[in-house]
Order: C-alpha cells, then structure tokens, then sequence
C-alpha cells in the first residue's frame, strides 16, 4: 500500500494522478488516526503532508518500504528559528480568522514561496478546516526529523522544486549534505501542478 498525503488548503484531488489499486490519498480535514503502516508500503507526504509523512515515519521508526518527501521540512533547527517561524504562523493564524476565503487566498497565493506556482483555490469547507489543520501541524512544534531521517537515509527520496527558492537552499544547506538522495523537478513549491514529472520520478524510483 502506498499512503499519500495532501498539504495544506489541498485536497485529495491534488494528487488524483496517483490514484490507481494499492495507493490510498487520504483527507488530511478527516483523518482522525495515522494509518497502519506495514514495512512494504510506503509513504508520500507534500509539504505539510510530508511533515505528517515524517511524523508517521518516527513513530514506526522507518519500518516502511520508502518515505517519499516532496517540498516539506525535517524540522527547524534553532530557538531563534523557532520563534520567528511562530510569528509567521501567527499571522496566517489571523489573516484566516480575519478574511473571507478569497481575501485569504489572495494574500497566501501572493507570498514568496509562491511565486513560480499557479495561484490555488478552494472551496469554504476546506478553508474553514484549513484552521484548525495549520494549527495541528505548526512547524514551530514539530521534532527537528534531520538526525533519524541521515539515519534511514537508504529508505527516504526527497524531491525537490528547482523553483522554490526556500526549499533549494534547505535542501543544500540539510538534506544534500545529510546523504539523502534527491531528485529535482521544474517546479516551484506547488509540485503537485507538475503532476506528469512528479509521476516520471515516482516510477523511475519504482515507488509506484
């Protein structure tokens, strides 16, 4: 089986190209309990998917097949790091709260990480469940997964954006240096929008 993972204000749709017998996309909105995991299957985590992905991993202590990362972070390394990612999630936290969705979408589709990706749009019960997801999943909380992850290097693939300027850097800065093999797309940080490229490396690494 292989376990796929949305990020956020996406949907299951957003990986609907993977979709075939044996791969479950899951609705991060209604996932209440982590699947089980056996060691043959593997697991595919977009940006805060992939946290999710990472989390699972830890908890199973990488008794999985493969753990497919796409764009997403191990973990922030410092206090300092931590206290101004806080102060970003913040302001998400209150420009969810205090816009309609399409304000909202406006400013999010309009912040750097973005700016080589096609704006996104949802529907209002995504976005009202979007809140409450973010805040579930808060970088600023989750475990720095960078020592286990050098540790179970052989079974992660982290595929990277050649767009995302963000996620270039942390990826030459942590995941490269770390042993992790990597595989790059034309793509910014929305990869998923690149779906017949994110497919190609997915078989060619006999993930699927």
């Amino acid at each position: 089986m292989i376990h796929v993972f949305h990020g956020l204000l996406g949907s299951p749709r957003d990986f609907s190209f993977l979709q075939r017998e044996g791969v479950r996309i899951y609705d991060l909105y209604t996932l209440k309990n982590y699947p089980q995991i056996n060691e043959e299957d593997s697991l595919i985590g977009y940006s805060l998917g992939g946290r999710i992905a990472l989390e699972i991993g830890d908890q199973i202590q990488y008794r999985c097949q493969k753990l497919v990362l796409i764009n997403s972070h191990p973990g922030l390394e410092s206090e300092d790091q931590k206290s101004e990612r806080k102060d970003f999630e913040n302001k998400v936290i209150s420009e969810m709260k205090s816009k309609t969705k399409d304000e909202f979408l406006s400013w999010w589709n309009g912040l750097v990480i973005f700016k080589n990706d096609r704006p996104i749009d949802t529907n209002e019960e995504i976005f009202k469940a979007s809140l409450s997801l973010f805040e579930k999943y808060r970088l600023s909380n989750q475990k720095n997964h960078l020592h286990n992850m050098k540790k179970h290097k052989e079974k992660i693939l982290y595929i990277l954006g050649q767009k995302d300027e963000t996620y270039v850097k942390l990826s030459t800065k942590l995941i490269k240096p770390s042993g992790i093999k990597v595989r790059e797309i034309n793509s910014g940080h929305r990869a998923f929008q690149h779906a017949d490229e994110l497919l190609d490396i997915l078989l060619d690494e006999n993930i699927l």
